[in-house]
């Protein structure tokens, strides 16, 4: 009884530490989702930054003050995380591609009308190494580089 007791309570301890493990592109998907709330709720641009030293999305107004942030928990991890923003230029002329070309951005900026910078999130932890693309109207992913 004691030892069934015992595996019990280990399976417990395990299953509730799991409970907080969210994959980064969900985070980043919810900072994406309260930087165009806020935005709309301050009437206000925001911006999305990421902080390498605490591993954190985070969210400011344009003048520097903090909205929230969202911890993606690897900031003790072995894996270090390595986030890019990206801005999508837009195509030229007449001949469209699949793969856009891209200038790295410090931050991407949302504005009151809920529409955003266009631009891509390069992602890289461990052996994971994927890119996806927003909507610069809504949190929609409209490309994720997993999936090609």
């Amino acid at each position: 009884m004691a030892l069934m007791g015992g595996l019990i309570v280990i399976n417990a301890q395990a299953i509730l530490r799991g409970l907080g493990d969210e994959p980064v592109e969900r985070i980043l998907l919810k900072a994406v989702r309260e930087g165009r709330f806020q935005a709309a709720y301050l009437k206000e641009p925001t911006q999305l930054r990421y902080d390498e030293e605490r591993a954190s999305f985070d969210i400011h107004t344009v003048n520097g003050r903090g909205l929230a942030a969202f911890p993606t928990g690897m900031e003790d991890s072995d894996s270090r995380l390595e986030v890019l923003f990206e801005q999508v230029l837009p195509d030229r002329g007449l001949f469209r591609s699949n793969t856009r070309e891209t200038a790295e951005i410090p931050a991407v900026t949302f504005r009151p009308d809920r529409s955003s910078t266009p631009f891509q999130v390069r992602i890289e932890y461990g052996s994971v190494d994927f890119t996806q693309r927003f909507d610069p109207f809504s949190d929609i992913v409209i490309h994720d580089s997993r999936s090609d």
